[in-house]
């Protein structure tokens, strides 16, 4: 599994032959939970009256149909379908101003009950993802993937499409070069490296094994037996690194202002050890919490935003630095780091959520930050 097959990629990808070519300071997009596009949930009529039978009867319901009569799910979809649009077109203007190199996915690419090897799957990920990211800003640029608790409701079928089947389907979707849910990637600059190790945490939490959750499944039942490899997997990358930078991509959040999912300690613990970052997604908004000399990246807001995940912008403790929420609503946007040899300015975009009749997030001017800080501290 090459950890320098990111770099050679992005090189490429600008034209560049040469590390001395390359740029001193390359921008990078961080977008998470933004796949509604095309989801046709079940009728109502069998999630209200035809499921509760089938179970009474103990036919086993999959869980792919489970999860699509979601209520909450449901009564998001027509909303969700147009702020995840909006938010591309909106991610396309501010990532075309500002250069964006290459784009980091913390997971949840496919609401909700992710995409498998079917026409289905196929239409959705066409539809979803290749026709919905296109244009000046994401055409030819690199997606460096990561798995969310909505991709693997199907189990492994879904997610050896996500690993396997779209890397070939459009190449700008990277997964590594091992079609595993999780990988390392180098990305370059001039006279830096940023290392990026990338794993599944739905593997790590515990209420996934229960057998009512509807992401207990073959997948998640064997991965979570076997955690430690990704563990392992996470120390060799950063030990093995020499890079100024090295970040952490996953989905679950170890800070939230919803749920702080402790189960994945054994990764942050080895993050504090190496001064790495946090990237994650799970929570509907954007957010910037900061512990233990650790900085966490939460970049969840280009699909549907909730306000409650980041607390309705009310910080909770010294932890959170920056919350993109207020008692309406969270804000759609993703972050972006600014990556050179002596720091990574973190700028967080904030879309204007401006509709007839109000706007529920006002931004003056969305195409400037509406938050940012910087990192100095290099990883060890």
């Amino acid at each position: 599994m090459s950890a320098l097959s990111g770099a050679i990629t992005v090189a490429a990808l600008a034209g560049i032959a040469s590390s001395a070519q390359l740029p001193q300071t390359l921008t990078v997009g961080v977008i998470g939970d933004f796949g509604w596009t095309g989801w046709n949930p079940a009728p109502a009529t069998f999630c209200s009256d035809i499921m509760p039978k089938l179970q009474a009867a103990n036919v086993t319901i999959p869980r792919e149909l489970q999860n699509d009569c979601d209520p909450g799910d449901r009564t998001y979809i027509n909303n969700a379908t147009a702020l995840q649009t909006d938010t591309a077109s909106y991610i396309g203007q501010v990532c075309q101003r500002k250069g964006c190199s290459a784009f980091v996915s913390v997971g949840d690419n496919f609401y909700d009950s992710g995409v498998d090897f079917t026409t289905g799957g196929v239409t959705r990920f066409q539809e979803a993802w290749v026709d919905m990211y296109t244009g000046p800003a994401f055409n030819n640029k690199r997606w460096y993937q990561c798995l969310g608790n909505h991709d693997i409701v199907k189990g492994q079928a879904g997610v050896d499409f996500e690993t396997k089947i779209a890397p070939i389907y459009d190449d700008r979707w990277y997964f590594g070069t091992q079609g595993l849910p999780y990988y390392s990637y180098d990305i370059q600059g001039r006279d830096w490296t940023a290392t990026f190790v990338v794993v599944d945490s739905d593997c790590f939490i515990e209420s996934y094994q229960e057998s009512t959750s509807v992401y207990q499944n073959e997948y998640t039942t064997t991965c979570h037996q076997d955690t430690q490899t990704q563990v392992d997997f996470l120390e060799q990358a950063f030990a093995n690194s020499k890079a100024e930078w090295k970040f952490l991509q996953l989905h679950h959040g170890f800070q939230s202002s919803s749920t702080n999912y402790t189960e994945l300690w054994p990764l942050i613990n080895i993050v504090e050890k190496h001064k790495a970052t946090v990237l994650n997604g799970h929570d509907h908004c954007l957010a910037h919490y900061y512990g233990n000399q650790t900085n966490f990246i939460l970049s969840g807001g280009a699909g549907y935003p909730q306000a409650g995940d980041c607390n309705n912008g009310v910080p909770l403790g010294p932890y959170a630095k920056w919350l993109g929420a207020n008692n309406q609503s969270a804000a759609n946007g993703f972050v972006t780091l600014d990556i050179s040899k002596n720091s990574i300015v973190v700028e967080y975009y904030a879309r204007d959520m401006k509709f007839e009749g109000g706007d529920l997030y006002p931004v003056p001017n969305d195409l400037t930050p509406s938050y940012n800080f910087t990192i100095t501290q290099q990883s060890q």
